[in-house]
């Protein structure tokens, strides 16, 4: 940490996390090759000598018994200097078994609640990640015996390839491993891992750690006679059998709570088992990585295969940076929309971590390799390069671009070859432009100014029940509706997307740190995912949180249960709303707030929320004119509850005002700032009046289809049309 900000230190200097990868393509991930050669030069001339590139253990290794064989990672690495001799590099190196390993140990394999194992032989030049989402032969993350394998070979490459002198250009190894790298369960998606002989001996030894007894646990689970060593995996059905509305009863399905639980931190727990090998085995300070933290965008399918252990690894010493891709979500990538990461960045940067967001948007010179629909414009690709790159840096980190532009097609057959994704003198100029501003920002200390403040708590996914995405019509690249999972699409997607079109000032924290963070910047503070509050937690929030004149927002069935329990009287007793809940056959609501509606749909039958206040304290009404959302003041604060989630940005502004939070942008843009800086990313454009968070007030006209970087101290365009 650095001046509040995770700095990323390369030999004494400060650099800008602001990296070029290549991809884990065929034809697009050799550095030495044309194509890869001359776009890690032409980032190399915008000052982006910050370079990922791609091995495999399996790269280093021919077969059973033999040697390390260095030969593709030095030839990387010499291939990116050849074409940028001041390049650093970060290896994405990923810790899969071979097939030939997999076939040995069938036994230490995942195994799917819903399916066999079908994973075709390969033939040609596949990716090897092509086959994760669907019911794979992989090593499970329970396999003590890959992962002493993985570790072997990972020591053994750290500590020989370190003292190479292409070694001495690398300065941090992103570990990858699960679907498509991401530390996701494989094909959680559309499947149900992990059910395997060894998951299964691993989570009955977890078992007998947590419980001590087959009586302890019979007991917990309300099973007489169950005994440790008789429990399996739980199977497809059981896991999307829900109690109350979308919720898991403690007193009925504490074994499936359990097994989530076990699934992710024994998934934590082999990602930081390898991580804490490489910094001992490199022979000199190094960075680690992983893709880690992902939230929102999660299909959801948290439980099934997110990363719910975020607080055991934000507390690991052995994880530098964490990443992921911006959001899949079709209003997030969007022209207009907020083009935001996965991760509870907010929580990331306090941990003294690095967030870096995967920027794997196509341009319009060759298209989308998984998209053949996708359209673009050269304007619109220096709108969403502005916002793609630089939102991360306004949240304190940073992003790679991901370039599978050279293995998508030409731009023009007759005059060109393959062709990066940014291969366009515009573009780079932008990159150019991008990377100084980012880089200029060490100069100053990191500050982000918020008043608002949203909670969450993966952990909460163990408590509450999705079912598999169908592969019905499914391709890849789709996306699933916001509109149906009032707990997953409309509490924490659709919640962060609204909020970054309200114009309000909000930052992002985990339920765990609720205790010992500085609250008295906020005014409003919205719990989102929190369906489970602790006896603790529920104390914290009435001595920290409702006090200060403070508006204090539940939305959907947050504080519904208490790790023991579940039901509508636990919220009543956290913030005294009379809270109960019904079955509805058209579930509708209507939010009204000051001069903001908002019409919210689900898909029937539905268990909601129901609430019991004086007319005069009502904010939303379902269609039978129940109460949907609520209001009362006590003493000095004000509660809410929403049965949905808000989402609208007028909505959320009505309700930042109401609790006195600043607002920049009274328009629907997706607007962020931070680190001094103020974007403003905007669909239809025109006369803006944006309230800088010093009091300063600018009047702009905004093109259609632009993004603009503001000076946030002195209001001066950084970069604009």
């Amino acid at each position: 940490m650095r001046a509040g900000r995770p700095t990323l230190i390369i030999n004494g200097i400060p650099h800008a996390p602001l990296i070029y990868a290549l991809t884990d393509c065929p034809g697009g991930r050799w550095s030495w090759e044309e194509v890869p050669g001359r776009n890690i030069e032409l980032f190399g001339r915008q000052g982006v000598c910050l370079i990922e590139l791609d091995l495999w253990i399996e790269d280093m290794i021919a077969g059973p018994g033999a040697t390390l064989d260095l030969t593709i990672p030095r030839k990387q690495v010499a291939g990116a200097l050849e074409r940028n001799p001041n390049a650093a590099i970060m290896f994405r190196l990923h810790a899969n078994a071979p097939r030939w390993w997999v076939d040995q140990h069938p036994d230490e394999c995942v195994g799917y609640a819903d399916g066999t194992v079908d994973d075709p032989a390969p033939w040609g030049l596949p990716r090897r990640i092509a086959t994760d989402g669907g019911l794979p032969a992989r090593a499970s993350f329970a396999s003590r015996k890959w992962l002493d394998w993985a570790n072997g070979h990972i020591s053994e490459f750290c500590r020989q390839f370190g003292a190479t002198p292409e070694g001495g250009s690398v300065f941090g190894i992103h570990l990858a491993y699960g679907l498509y790298g991401e530390w996701h369960q494989f094909g959680f998606l559309h499947h149900d891992p992990d059910t395997g002989v060894v998951a299964t001996k691993s989570y009955r030894a977890w078992l007998r750690n947590r419980y001590g007894s087959d009586a302890a646990l019979a007991t917990a689970w309300n099973r007489p006679g169950q005994q440790i060593d008789a429990v399996t995996a739980p199977d497809s059905p059981s896991r999307e059998r829900a109690d109350l509305g979308p919720l898991r009863d403690p007193r009925v399905h504490q074994d499936l709570i359990d097994y989530f639980t076990w699934l992710h931190s024994t998934m934590a727990d082999a990602l930081l088992d390898l991580a804490a090998n490489v910094k001992r085995s490199w022979p000199r300070p190094i960075v680690t990585a992983a893709f880690q933290g992902y939230f929102y965008g999660q299909f959801a399918r948290n439980a099934a295969g997110s990363h719910l252990a975020h607080d055991k690894v934000l507390a690991s010493p052995h994880l530098d940076c964490l990443c992921s891709p911006a959001s899949y979500t079709d209003g997030v990538r969007a022209m207009g929309g907020s083009g935001h990461g996965r991760g509870i960045t907010g929580a990331v940067r306090r941990a003294g971590k690095l967030w870096l967001d995967e920027n794997d948007h196509a341009t319009s010179f060759v298209g989308c390799p998984w998209d053949r629909k996708f359209h673009s414009s050269l304007e619109d690709d220096i709108a969403f390069l502005r916002r793609n790159s630089l939102l991360p840096v306004l949240r304190g980190g940073g992003q790679w671009w991901f370039d599978f532009g050279m293995i998508a097609g030409t731009p023009d057959f007759a005059g060109y070859g393959n062709v990066g994704w940014w291969d366009h003198p515009r573009l780079s100029a932008e990159i150019k432009a991008v990377h100084g501003i980012a880089q200029a920002r060490h100069a100053h200390p990191y500050y982000r100014p918020t008043d608002v403040l949203v909670i969450h708590d993966p952990w909460s996914f163990c408590h509450t029940v999705a079912k598999r995405w169908s592969l019905e019509g499914f391709k890849f690249g789709d996306q699933p509706p916001v509109g149906p999972n009032p707990f997953s699409g409309r509490g924490m997607d659709g919640l962060l997307e609204g909020l970054y079109h309200s114009g309000l000032m909000f930052d992002e924290a985990l339920i765990g740190e609720l205790a010992t963070l500085d609250l008295s910047p906020f005014k409003l503070v919205i719990f989102g995912s929190t369906v489970v509050l602790d006896d603790k937690q529920r104390e914290t929030i009435a001595s920290r949180v409702a006090t200060a004149g403070r508006h204090v927002v539940f939305t959907g069935y947050v504080g519904w249960s208490n790790g023991r329990e579940i039901g509508g009287h636990l919220a009543t007793s956290a913030n005294g709303i009379l809270t109960s809940g019904r079955e509805f056959a058209a579930p509708v609501s209507t939010l009204m707030l000051d001069d903001a509606a908002e019409e919210q749909k689900l898909e029937p039958p539905k268990f909601v929320p129901v609430y019991n206040v004086p007319d005069s304290h009502v904010a939303g009404r379902w269609s039978d004119g129940s109460t949907s959302a609520a209001w009362r003041e006590d003493g000095s604060v004000t509660w809410w509850s929403f049965g949905i989630s808000p989402t609208s940005p007028g909505i959320l502004r009505a309700l930042g005002r109401r609790a006195g939070c600043h607002v920049i942008n009274d328009h629907d843009d997706a607007t962020a700032h931070g680190d001094g800086l103020l974007m403003v990313h905007t669909l239809d454009g025109g006369a803006r009046t944006l309230r800088l968070p010093n009091g300063k007030v600018l009047s702009v006209v905004l093109p259609p289809r632009s993004t603009t970087i503001f000076d946030a101290q002195t209001g001066s365009v950084l970069l604009g049309n």
